[in-house]
């Protein structure tokens, strides 16, 4: 049943323009009424996405050989097997290099000059070590074979000759890859491609080891989205000493990303919904409320964005905001607020004596069919009470209006507890806001 409600202005002659109320301490003690401010600076928003693992290409050492031959002996098997500088990794045969060799020893024997310094110099470039070089002017034999060492300690990513393979020096023969430093490789989607700036921090996990966090920096960003995909990659430079991050692992990514430096803010819970708009209640001091229209931008964690119509160090009310009775829709009390119709027939002292307690959730179930409508909401902790968040199913007065109601949608419920169970005698949508392009 409804109530006469009557608001407690502290000078009953003041003609309150702006649609305000005034309410005394005790009546606002006993509505739970709470405020929160109204700040204005840096805001980032939670960003995430997944990525992988791969190669730090800028440690990528090819392998080639300067001249054409054949491979007599692999001492590389296989992908993946370490090699450390200077270890052997093939032998070849190669007629040049023979015939080069032969030059060098004949210089030696026609003139010790610059003839056989060049001819030296000639086996140098062609990819003999001055250790080989050494031996074949002790020996005074060419060397029919020779052995190709590696250029840089690492792991063997890629291996493409084989016994007997005939080579070029534009073959390559396998790459070298180092694991102390990789790269993780970042999938943002489109809608998130604003928000990817070089030099931001991010924070990843991977679910081979799920109790290790790892950090890193964007160290570039590519130029273009994958075409596929729609995605926009970024690269993550990762320090991998210890070897715990190998090529090819998934892993899930986190960072903060700022969306601006100087933007108003207000705690979620103070926004209102009506039809096209989204109100908050001012709280100017000395228990008076005034409804205020605002334009709000994206949700930032558990703060909305306030593109218009507050200002800084302003407090807005988070709880209890409604301060009308049961049967009075939230419309109806802004459209009273806006008009400024504060007629003496509205009653606040009654609101507070009829015991509702506020909460906010998400709609899981309607049963709306039967005698005894019903809705079972996915609701947040009610202090009142000491509840904590849970899923419960609450009765509906018959005076709520269950228009528009759905599944998912969230709430704010007033309710009261019967011999029959806990009813809600007041139910309001709660504002959809802006989509948050971070998610």
């Amino acid at each position: 049943m409804g109530m006469d409600l009557v608001p407690v202005y502290d000078d009953n002659s003041v003609d309150n323009e702006d649609g305000g109320v005034s309410i005394n301490s005790q009546i606002r003690a006993n509505l739970g009424v709470k405020t929160g401010a109204v700040t204005r600076g840096a805001v980032a928003v939670p960003v995430s996405t997944v990525g992988y693992v791969t190669d730090n290409e800028d440690q990528l050492t090819l392998v080639h050989s300067r001249i054409s031959g054949w491979v007599e002996m692999l001492h590389v098997k296989s992908v993946g097997e370490s090699v450390e500088k200077s270890e052997p990794l093939f032998e070849i045969y190669s007629p040049e290099l023979v015939n080069a060799q032969q030059e060098f020893l004949l210089a030696l024997r026609v003139s010790s000059g610059p003839v056989a310094e060049a001819s030296g110099n000639k086996l140098r470039a062609l990819g003999m070590t001055d250790a080989q070089i050494a031996s074949l002017k002790k020996n005074g034999k060419a060397l029919q074979r020779i052995t190709m060492f590696a250029p840089s300690s690492g792991y063997v990513t890629s291996l493409n000759a084989r016994a007997g393979m005939y080579i070029r020096p534009d073959t390559e023969i396998m790459a070298i890859g180092s694991r102390d430093s990789v790269w993780i490789i970042a999938e943002f989607f489109e809608r998130q491609a604003g928000l990817v700036k070089a030099g931001q921090t991010v924070r990843f996990t991977t679910p081979a080891l799920p109790n290790t966090e790892w950090q890193g920096t964007i160290d570039y960003v590519y130029p273009e989205l994958d075409p596929r995909t729609r995605s926009l990659q970024a690269r993550i430079r990762v320090p991998n000493t210890e070897g715990t991050l190998r090529p090819n692992m998934f892993v899930q990514l986190t960072m903060d990303a700022p969306i601006g430096e100087n933007l108003l803010t207000v705690p979620r819970s103070a926004l209102i919904q009506r039809t096209n708009s989204q109100h908050v209640l001012v709280a100017e001091g000395d228990g008076y409320f005034r409804p205020a229209p605002v334009r709000i931008g994206q949700e930032v964690g558990n703060r909305m964005v306030i593109i218009d119509g507050l200002n800084e160090g302003q407090r807005v009310v988070t709880s209890a905001q409604f301060l009308i009775d049961s049967e009075t829709n939230l419309d109806e009390a802004l459209l009273r607020f806006e008009s400024g119709q504060t007629s003496a027939s509205s009653g606040i002292e009654n609101a507070a004596a009829a015991g509702l307690i506020t909460g906010v959730g998400r709609i899981s179930e309607l049963d709306l069919g039967s005698e005894s409508a019903s809705i079972t909401l996915n609701h947040g902790p009610i202090t009142e009470l000491s509840w904590p968040a849970m899923t419960m199913a609450f009765g509906l007065s018959e005076s709520v209006s269950t228009d528009g109601l759905a599944i998912d949608q969230e709430v704010t419920f007033r309710f009261r507890e019967t011999p029959e169970g806990y009813v809600i005698e007041g139910l309001t949508t709660t504002p959809k806001p802006q989509q948050n392009i971070g998610e």
